[in-house]
C-alpha cells in the first residue's frame, strides 16, 4: 500500500508485476536565482570564474513539461500562499519537438521548504499533442504509468500548462553541487482547452533562472552555501509553473 503525504497525494506504492514503479530521487536543497535575460552573458562569466570549477556533465537540451493540478488549483494556490509543504504533477520529456511526447517521465514533485524530491515513473507511450485530446492523453498516460499513475491523476486531473525551456547543466568536479541555467522559456495555457494548445503563447517576461542543488547532509549544504556566496544576485522564489499560469490570457 502507498501512503498519503501532507498534500493528500498517494506516494510510494507497490508495483504490479510487469508495470513501471515510481523511483524516488534523493532529497535535495534547491535554491533559485531569477534574473532578466539581458544578464545571461554575466551569468556565463560568473560560472566561468567561479571557484567551484564548474564542469558540463551533459550538453544543453530543451525540457518540455505538462503540468496538472487539482480542480481547485491547489498546487498553484499553495505556491502563491507560500505554503512550504506542497506537491505538483508533471509529465516531462526532452528534445526540440514540443508536440511529440516520447521517452517521457511522469513526476510527482514534492517540496518541503527549500528541500525537494521527486517520484518518477518512466512512461513508454508516444503521443502527438497535435492530434490527441486531453481525455485521450491522460487516459493513455494513466494506463502506461503503472499502479501509481491513475492515483496521481485522480488527485491532479486538470491539465493546466505546457511549457518548455533550454537548460544548461553544470556541476562541481565531485558532483556534490549541481547548477542549471534555464532560458528561452515558453508557456501555453491549457485551462480552457479540450485539446492541447500549442499556438497561443503566454506573454512571459524574458527571464533566466539559475538553480543550485545539493543533498541534505551538512557537508553538501556547506558547499552549496559557499557556491552561492560567489554569485552577486540574491536567491529568490520562482516557479515556472506559477509564472506560466499567471501569464496566460485568462489570468490577465
Amino acid at each position: 500500500m502507498g501512503s498519503y503525504d501532507s498534500a493528500g497525494v498517494t506516494t510510494g506504492g507497490q508495483a504490479t508485476t510487469g508495470m513501471p514503479s515510481a523511483a524516488v530521487t534523493p532529497h535535495r536543497y534547491e535554491v533559485k536565482i531569477p534574473l532578466p535575460s539581458l544578464l545571461l552573458a554575466d551569468v556565463e562569466a560568473w560560472v566561468r570564474v567561479h571557484p567551484s570549477h564548474w564542469r558540463r556533465p551533459y550538453p544543453p537540451r530543451q525540457i518540455n513539461n505538462i503540468y496538472f493540478d487539482t480542480p481547485t488549483y491547489a498546487g498553484l494556490n499553495a505556491n502563491l500562499a507560500g505554503i512550504g509543504d506542497r506537491a505538483k504533477l508533471r509529465l516531462r520529456w526532452y528534445g526540440d519537438r514540443l508536440a511529440c511526447v516520447a521517452d517521457s517521465y511522469l513526476e510527482l514533485k514534492q517540496k518541503r521548504g527549500t528541500i525537494g524530491w521527486k517520484e518518477v515513473i518512466p512512461v513508454t507511450v508516444n503521443l502527438d499533442l497535435r492530434d490527441t485530446g486531453w481525455r485521450q492523453l491522460t487516459a493513455a498516460l494513466g494506463d502506461a504509468a503503472g499502479t501509481m499513475g491513475p492515483q496521481w491523476f485522480s488527485h491532479f486531473p486538470v491539465p493546466v500548462l505546457i511549457n518548455c525551456y533550454q537548460r544548461d547543466y553544470y556541476d562541481t568536479p565531485d558532483s556534490v553541487v549541481r547548477l542549471t541555467v534555464d532560458r528561452r522559456q515558453r508557456a501555453y495555457g491549457q485551462r480552457a482547452t479540450r485539446v492541447p494548445n500549442l499556438t497561443l503563447l503566454a506573454p512571459l517576461a524574458d527571464e533566466i533562472v539559475i538553480e543550485l542543488k545539493a543533498q541534505t547532509d551538512a557537508g553538501a549544504l556547506r558547499r552549496l552555501n559557499d557556491a552561492l556566496s560567489y554569485f552577486p544576485p540574491s536567491v529568490g522564489r520562482f516557479s515556472k509553473y506559477v509564472r506560466g499560469v499567471l501569464a496566460t490570457p485568462d489570468f490577465l
